[in-house]
């Protein structure tokens, strides 16, 4: 992570680059990413998602290589692999979870798709970016609290700045 806590690079290996946001995210908070490290010759990409786990709770080496399948085979954790074809130096990614437990994912402002259910949402959630396969690197561009009509094609309603 560099010195702003708002860029994260992998230095070896295709894993081992599990990292959360610095506070919880509350329904329907988009958390924006910009793809900025691509790295050929490895398979998979970013692992994206949520956990009730206070991050600032966890030791860091008792974090698995892997959240997909380690980490959300823990009660908690919830995550799934971005599609390859998405993981390009430069794409926008946002993803946010619903009052139901849906999270949500676009990619450069493309329409809403839905990428997985069964987050439990009844306590405080932090984001999980695993920078894995061929994402080497992701900068957070920021948080956008959107309006609950925003699969409709709605605006957003306020964003902010945030770290990891």
């Amino acid at each position: 992570m560099d010195t702003t806590q708002k860029a994260v690079k992998r230095q070896a290996s295709f894993c081992n680059a599990i990292t959360f946001s610095n506070r919880p995210i509350v329904i329907y908070e988009q958390v924006r990413l910009k793809i900025t490290k691509k790295q050929c010759c490895w398979s998979g990409a970013l692992r994206l998602g949520f956990t009730a786990k206070d991050p600032s709770r966890i030791n860091p080496e008792t974090l698995p290589k892997y959240a997909c399948p380690d980490l959300v085979s823990q009660s908690g954790f919830w995550a799934k692999a971005l599609p390859e074809e998405f993981a390009n130096e430069g794409n926008i990614i946002a993803f946010w979870v619903d009052k139901k437990g849906r999270v949500f994912y676009r990619v450069n402002d493309s329409a809403a798709m839905l990428f997985f259910s069964g987050v439990r949402t009844t306590e405080p959630l932090w984001a999980l970016i695993d920078v894995y396969g061929l994402t080497r690197g992701v900068q957070l561009l920021g948080y956008e609290l959107m309006k609950q009509d925003c699969l409709k094609g709605g605006k957003y309603s306020q964003s902010e700045k945030g770290n990891l």
